[in-house]
């Protein structure tokens, strides 16, 4: 067992190790708190004792800093971090002339990092030192220590323990100091402020993109706590959904989600996330962080990929490819999805038209993959038309089957997300960065994104604002209910769509996917 006791001063322990900056404590090691890295082994402390140190260093806070994670690093997991500080509302910290840092128990919150999630879960401005500097310390026991003249008023009776409290929290020379213990919480990861549920269940029930990046977000949630992640979605999706390794539950009725309820009652209940508002697709940030900052997490791209089982829906896929002739070696399988939609995001039919017959004549194959309620309806000659005839199943096989998909910011880009397809993207009234797939560790592996050049491009992120304004000079928030279909704020209508994404750019796009260049 190893104690460490620092800034030792006169309080010399035997059988610990002493360390302290001034030689003449007679410490074991002499050495100064502020120079980090110290000369001490990770992993190492069982137990650390600061008796009033903390108030003496870190003046400059990137000092501080250093010292909280070196404290971090040298304690085991689950080692104590015991804290003595004076008061700084207390005269014997105005009076010393080295104290440089007032050391309160809230300070250790920033270093919490189930507290740190819980703020950002709120959308608080403080800010998570826990997660910018990885360490994790669990605040387990503070004492307050009241200076003798007030103990000597309550000992009197001259003064209850009410008006104490209350003549603590608004005045000097009421508190002496205090005692904070700290658990080092190891190895460091996210999620921790979910350690107490039973399961969480994330409710997403409409849009085929915005249902499929919830698996991005089920996909980190499941690595960060290794709970069992639910998703709540319509029925039409149930059967694609379940192929995600990482969701333990389609749900797709309020009786099954009251089911889970139950079931996890004791188990320290379900986390229920409602992931259907529009904040989510205008927050600034890609869509699926903005689901994990619903939870005040974060994680890399190598977390929020999207995976789904390829290979379910093959015979589907094959009875598509079953009519095509055999390919050279330059002829190229390309899926279209013209989708027709919201005019601020639609390309339109006559461009569609013309990319198919440029790629025909080019050589390559031409899908046209959808539903016809969502398509344009396409006249090239010597395309082939999946149309209404694949499950989200059969078209993520043909996906994983085929080399190119050209689509605007839509569904099939999500779902293309979990194949390794070249991916084309249209985008308009959401930033490319926001809605590009996460694949092979990154943003926007073997992806291309097409954005207009309009000074109000990502246009969404704007929409909030006029919404406000409209209700406030007394629009009825009924009549604005399609704001985001026919969102524009350019003089000319759509024209991002109409005029600023070209047939050269995209044809220009589907070279560099055939040179795999992206």
């Amino acid at each position: 067992m190893v104690n460490i006791n620092l800034g030792c001063g006169r309080d010399y322990r035997p059988g610990w190790v002493n360390i302290d900056v001034e030689p003449a404590a007679c410490p074991d090691i002499v050495f100064d708190l502020e120079n980090t890295p110290w000369p001490l082994a990770s992993n190492c402390a069982d137990v650390i004792v600061l008796k009033r140190v903390l108030e003496h260093v870190g003046r400059d806070p990137t000092v501080f800093l250093k010292i909280i994670a070196e404290l971090y690093r040298v304690a085991k997991p689950d080692g104590r971090i015991e804290i003595h500080a004076t008061h700084p509302w207390h005269g014997d910290f105005l009076a010393a002339p080295t104290h440089v840092r007032p050391i309160v128990p809230n300070v250790f919150q920033a270093f919490d990092m189930a507290v740190v999630e819980q703020w950002q879960a709120s959308g608080s401005s403080n800010t998570p030192h826990a997660r910018y500097i990885e360490v994790d310390f669990e605040t387990t026991e503070v004492g307050f220590f009241v200076d003798p003249f007030w103990l000597d008023q309550v000992s009197s009776g001259a003064v209850d323990n009410v008006t104490l409290a209350e003549k603590a929290r608004y005045n000097v020379n009421v508190i002496q100091w205090a005692r904070i213990v700290l658990r080092a919480v190891k190895p460091f990861r996210h999620g921790r402020s979910l350690d107490g549920v039973g399961a969480i269940c994330l409710d997403r029930q409409h849009g085929i993109g915005d249902v499929l990046m919830v698996l991005g977000a089920a996909k980190a949630l499941k690595a960060m706590t290794g709970k069992p992640i639910y998703v709540a979605t319509g029925e039409r999706f149930r059967a694609l959904l379940e192929t995600c390794p990482f969701v333990d539950g389609v749900l797709t009725s309020p009786e099954s989600v009251a089911a889970l309820t139950r079931e996890f009652a004791a188990a320290g209940g379900v986390r229920h996330a409602n992931l259907q508002l529009a904040q989510f697709g205008v927050s600034g940030r890609h869509q699926i962080d903005a689901y994990l900052a619903h939870f005040g997490l974060s994680a890399p791209p190598a977390l929020k990929e999207i995976v789904l089982d390829a290979s379910l829906g093959r015979a589907e896929a094959e009875g598509v490819l079953g009519a095509l002739p055999s390919r050279s070696g330059s002829c190229r399988r390309v899926l279209v999805h013209p989708a027709l939609g919201d005019p601020n995001r639609t390309w339109p039919r006559e461009k569609w038209q013309a990319l198919c017959e440029r790629l025909l004549d080019l050589g390559h194959q031409v899908i046209v993959i959808g539903g016809s309620n969502g398509i344009h309806s396409l006249d090239v000659a010597g395309i082939t038309s999946a149309v209404d005839a694949l499950s989200f199943q059969g078209t993520l096989s043909l996906m994983d089957m085929s080399d190119v998909l050209i689509s605007t910011d839509s569904g099939p880009v999500q779902l293309a997300a979990a194949t390794s397809i070249h991916i084309i993207g249209i985008y308009s009234v959401v930033p490319a960065k926001d809605r590009m797939p996460f694949r092979k560790g990154k943003i926007g592996w073997r992806c291309v994104a097409l954005e207009p050049n309009c000074a109000t491009r990502g246009c969404y992120y704007l929409l909030p604002e006029y919404i406000n304004q409209a209700i406030a000079s007394g629009i009825a928030p009924d009549t604005l209910r399609g704001a985001f279909n026919y969102c524009c704020f350019n003089e000319q209508k759509f024209d991002c769509m109409v005029n600023l994404i070209t047939l050269d750019d995209v044809l220009g796009a589907f070279s560099t996917a055939c040179r795999g260049n992206f």
